[in-house]
């Protein structure tokens, strides 16, 4: 980051996006470790026999994510030579997409399989302890997410809100290892949400 803080005045859009894709595809091999529980067991089991520590394999897939976020984010406010506004939007929806429904898969992963609005509601399995740490971990990404998705122009955040409004319901119903994501969710609903259905009615 800190030679991209450098030389951010003087790349073009399409440089950023490249750095863009070469630091998703760091962040998507993380979280695809990361989802992988057996490749993880014997990772923990590499570590224990050659007492060496795990790898911090979760806070490389949320800094990646958080650096891409970063990234376009940049790029709408400083809207550099080759700018293209809509594909810099495709690229900023795409990735609060991504970042949610991973959050959403962990963070709801105690629900009952088979469960849906016409059969009888099950209990929901609490989250463990390794979970409630790793929603807890995510927080921040899941938050910095949430406000980029309320920062989109009004026109933006309407074309959007059928692939998104989905996945906020879905965050209303899990656990989370931090109040925070429940704040950035509040305020998403209050500041976003809620005018652009207020005005269909």
């Amino acid at each position: 980051m800190e030679i991209y803080n450098l030389y951010r005045p003087q790349l073009s859009a399409k440089n950023i996006l490249v750095i863009f894709d070469a630091v998703h595809a760091v962040a998507s091999h993380a979280h695809k470790i990361n989802s992988d529980t057996t490749l993880r067991s014997k990772l923990q089991e590499l570590g224990s026999m050659t007492q060496m520590q795990d790898p911090p394999l979760l806070r490389l897939e949320n800094e990646s994510y958080q650096i891409c976020l970063t990234f376009v984010q940049n790029l709408v406010l400083d809207r550099p030579p080759s700018y293209d506004e809509s594909e810099v939007e495709s690229y900023l929806t795409d990735l609060c997409q991504e970042v949610l429904q991973f959050y959403i898969e962990t963070a709801c992963s105690g629900q009952m399989p088979g469960s849906s609005s016409t059969e009888r509601p099950h209990w929901l399995i609490p989250l463990g302890s390794g979970k409630r740490r790793e929603l807890a971990a995510r927080a921040s990404l899941i938050v910095t997410t949430l406000q980029a998705i309320c920062s989109l122009e009004e026109s933006s955040f309407e074309k959007n809100i059928a692939r998104f409004f989905p996945l906020l319901s879905s965050l209303i119903s899990c656990e989370h290892g931090s109040n925070e994501v429940q704040i950035a969710l509040s305020e998403l609903f209050s500041l976003s949400v809620g005018p652009v259905l207020l005005r269909s009615c």
